[in-house]
């Protein structure tokens, strides 16, 4: 802001494993303000807190009795319709809004259908047309998810152990595993908006490619007079460069048509502006086969708990 397993709980030589539990409030101040002054995109602590009280499964901590916290991530579970378009750029990530862009737990509707039912002839005193009755069923809508990793983060590290396994593996696994067996929801697939070169070459690594929106943090360099022209005197130890002022840092967007259309980073962010950062949105989609079967990631134990973090992210 963004893994052969074993269902023995114990293993010879292998220290406690870190354990998978809620973020708590401390830690996701701590996230937030991380954020804000590497990514001042303005996201409210409350909109943040939102997301993680609507669906606090996706949010995880992982520590252990050594080391204490692990790692974080913050995964935001949105409606397909609503993912797509932050996929593009058409939703920005401080626009994202639990309370109708989640999904909801027992989403259910009710249809009006006809069922053959045996003896329906006789039923009351009279004959059911066709020899059916109507039918109330109950019926469970699917609803079509992606999972967007809005925070991930290695806190901390443990020692060395026989099996290394990166945190990001563990946490893209672990969420994923939560919400395919959520009731109700199909998952086609997870996204990141990269914003370091770490989080670019994790999000990679898994397999995720960018989808062509990216988010810049430009500043703009005024020239000002120079000092021989306001009358200062025209001494040669003066800079030229002496004279240019950055102003503060300007936000800008590139959207896939954009690149479709052949610009470049320069033509869209204008002459005289300087790229301090550059994020962009990766996505992987997942198939049907995917979903249903595990993934080689990372190893677990009886309740999908890593047994192992890697010092890398």
């Amino acid at each position: 802001m963004s893994s052969p397993a074993s269902n023995s709980p114990t293993t010879s030589g292998m220290e406690t494993p870190p354990t998978p539990h809620p973020i708590s409030d401390e830690v996701l101040r701590a996230v937030y303000a991380s954020d804000q002054e590497m990514y001042p995109a303005g996201l409210s602590y409350d909109r943040l807190c939102s997301w993680v009280a609507a669906c606090p499964e996706m949010s995880i901590c992982w520590s252990s009795p050594k080391t204490g916290v692990l790692g974080v991530v913050i995964v935001l579970p949105m409606l397909r319709e609503y993912w797509e378009d932050l996929l593009v750029g058409k939703l920005k990530e401080p626009g994202v809004d639990a309370d109708v862009m989640f999904p909801h737990d027992n989403k259910r509707n009710q249809q009006q259908t006809e069922s053959v039912v045996p003896g329906a002839r006789q039923i009351g005193n009279g004959r059911a047309p066709n020899g059916r009755i109507s039918v109330v069923q109950e019926r469970e809508e699917q609803q079509e998810v992606g999972l967007h990793v809005y925070h991930i983060e290695r806190l901390a590290a443990e020692p060395p152990t026989s099996k290394q396994k990166r945190l990001s593996e563990i946490a893209v696994e672990e969420v994923t595993r939560r919400a395919t067996e959520k009731k109700g929801w199909k998952v086609v697939g997870l996204s990141a908006l990269t914003a370091t070169d770490g989080g670019k070459r994790t999000f990679q690594r898994l397999g995720f490619k960018n989808t062509g929106y990216r988010e810049l943090f430009v500043t703009k360099v005024v020239r000002r007079p120079s000092y021989a022209a306001i009358g200062i005197g025209n001494s040669p130890g003066i800079p030229e460069e002496a004279v240019d002022e950055p102003e503060e840092l300007d936000m800008l967007y590139i959207y896939p048509e954009d690149g479709a259309g052949g610009k470049s980073v320069s033509e869209v962010i204008g002459y005289g502006r300087t790229v301090v950062s550059m994020s962009e949105m990766t996505v992987k989609y997942l198939s049907e086969e995917e979903e249903e079967q595990p993934s080689p990631l990372v190893s677990r134990n009886g309740n999908g708990c890593a047994w192992s973090l890697s010092s890398s992210i």
